[in-house]
């Protein structure tokens, strides 16, 4: 397992060159690499993010090959991170455009990988009012599996004809627009309307951290075949201000690196090898304590050393 960094999350932004160098000099050995219309240009580039997805969707990927092969990196996954259940039904048609030239980037840049939001027709919290049941009107969560049928069917389908996959992100938030794929009843029901192998999830143990959902270790092994990239993120729940905020706060929580949170990695990373994950492990740093590449670099060490000794014992899923 290639533990890497998602290169615009918590990272400094600088020129793909300059990144992909210091990244290998500490021992990163991949990037999911940012790139889209949800990014802002880095210096005077004239696209978003880290790469010109227009250019690389044709077959132009520059030197980019050359400077990952340079530190013996490689790319988990091309993340634009976009919302492509938006109403607004122009924004949602060049999201649409943007990703399928994400995946067509994925297959010139050998990466196996698209990772985006779910999405949502209607911010975050799509499944309305706590307690109210799912006949209210605030909920949303019938026109959202319409949307995502009527998006996704077509764009799994162009996905799995090029051999790639579409990880969906796990955080509610999915970039302030909500996401639909952050639990595991919404997993059921969006693998059930699109049943398409080329769906699957960029697995956040930090967001299961703050949502509550218990036992991480054994939702791998429920979702293990459908987890096709993993993020290292963790999160901390702190007890004095949940204690005068309430669930409906917005600052008894916050995201930690791996090792920092709540998230009982070894035992993650014990379930990821039970399952037979062979993915790239993408650290997102959103800690406030520890911020930038270096904080990367410190959780991927980290990680390492929770890792089970490689062995050539097979491994097989529990009864």
């Amino acid at each position: 397992m290639k533990i890497g960094v998602a290169t615009l999350v918590g990272i400094e932004p600088m020129p793909f060159p300059a990144l992909i160098r210091r990244a290998g000099t500490l021992g990163l050995e991949a990037v999911e690499i940012n790139a889209g219309p949800g990014f802002r240009p880095i210096g005077d580039a004239g696209f978003g993010g880290h790469i010109d997805l227009r250019a690389a969707a044709n077959g132009d990927t520059g030197q980019i090959l050359d400077l990952l092969a340079e530190q013996d990196m490689t790319v988990t996954a091309v993340a634009p991170m976009l919302n492509l259940l938006t109403p607004d039904m122009a924004l949602r048609h060049e999201r649409v455009i943007a990703l399928t030239r994400a995946i067509d980037a994925c297959v010139a840049l050998k990466a196996a990988v698209v990772v985006t939001y779910g999405g949502s027709t209607a911010g975050m919290h799509f499944l309305g009012l706590p307690a109210v049941g799912p006949d209210h009107p605030s909920n949303k969560l019938a026109e959202n599996v319409r949307a995502f049928r009527e998006v996704f069917t077509p764009l799994a389908r162009y996905a799995e004809d090029r051999g790639v996959r579409l990880a969906f992100e796990t955080a509610p938030r999915g970039g302030g627009e909500g996401n639909l794929a952050h639990s595991p009843a919404l997993w059921d029901i969006i693998f059930s309307e699109v049943p398409s192998p080329a769906l699957g999830l960029s697995f956040d143990p930090g967001h299961l951290v703050w949502l509550q959902i218990p036992d991480i270790p054994g939702v791998i092994r429920a979702y293990g075949d459908r987890i096709y990239h993993m993020d290292g993120k963790d999160a901390e729940v702190l007890p004095a201000a949940l204690a005068k905020q309430g669930i409906t706060g917005n600052a008894w929580w916050r995201y930690r690196l791996p090792g920092q949170g709540h998230a009982n990695w070894p035992a993650i990373l014990s379930a990821l090898r039970e399952v037979g994950y062979q993915g790239g492990l993408s650290i997102e740093n959103e800690d406030p304590m520890c911020p930038g590449l270096a904080g990367a670099a410190w959780a991927a060490n980290y990680l390492r050393r929770c890792m089970l000794p490689a062995s050539s014992v097979g491994v097989g899923k529990l009864l």
